[in-house]
């Protein structure tokens, strides 16, 4: 996958975010209606959109090349798709050295997009979304989001990457035979350390009241 989409890092280039609007249409398939960038591949963005629509999650991380994109899956009733509902897809493309968006950030993401109004978002009214696209922008530029949660997912992040790689390396001793007890006992106290850390930034992210700080 990095390779893949290795050579579309320009998109990113000096922005906060790339944003690319799509659904999935039960008859096309992952159809992309807006892009704040100019993206000439189509397979690139159509792709992305299959990557990111063919799951049940509704938050998904794609990690890249130089750089990383974030999908925000949204339902929307429709009377007239398959299951009552149709699936949009919010993507966000960033620079692999920004941290992360906020699941709190993206909350408010998906209120603002469903504020376009349904009727409107329904219609694939590409103006509409452009201006989404702006507003989203303004508020990442103006820091009027919750940005002070991202800082802490960069440390979130590094101790998740960490105890992931302890897990693969006791899994792969494991399955080699070769694990002493003294070796994974280590391991088990590294990773506690890092649980332990990231224990410590959530209870320093929120006041005891529960809103954030």
């Amino acid at each position: 996958m990095s390779e893949k989409y290795s050579s579309y890092k320009q998109c990113v280039d000096d922005v906060a975010f790339s944003l690319i609007i799509g659904k999935y249409d039960h008859i096309l398939g992952p159809v992309s209606l807006y892009s704040s960038n100019t993206i000439e591949s189509e397979n690139f963005i159509r792709d992305l959109l299959r990557d990111a629509l063919n799951t049940t999650n509704k938050y998904i991380f794609l990690e890249h090349d130089k750089f990383y994109s974030q999908v925000c899956k949204i339902d929307i009733d429709d009377p007239s798709a398959r299951g009552g509902k149709q699936s949009y897809a919010l993507i966000f493309l960033r620079d692999a050295q920004l941290p992360v968006i906020s699941v709190l950030i993206f909350q408010q993401i998906e209120k603002l997009f469903k504020e376009i109004g349904f009727d409107r978002i329904l219609a694939d009214d590409n103006e509409s979304f452009k201006d989404f696209s702006d507003d989203i922008y303004s508020m990442f530029v103006n820091k009027q989001f919750l940005m002070p949660l991202e800082s802490l997912n960069i440390k979130i992040r590094s101790e998740i990457s960490t105890i992931l790689g302890f897990c693969d390396i006791i899994i792969e001793q494991k399955t080699n035979g070769s694990i002493s007890e003294e070796d994974l006992m280590n391991y088990l106290k590294l990773m506690r350390d890092s649980a332990l850390d990231i224990k410590n930034v959530l209870n320093n992210m929120f006041t005891p009241e529960g809103e954030v700080k």
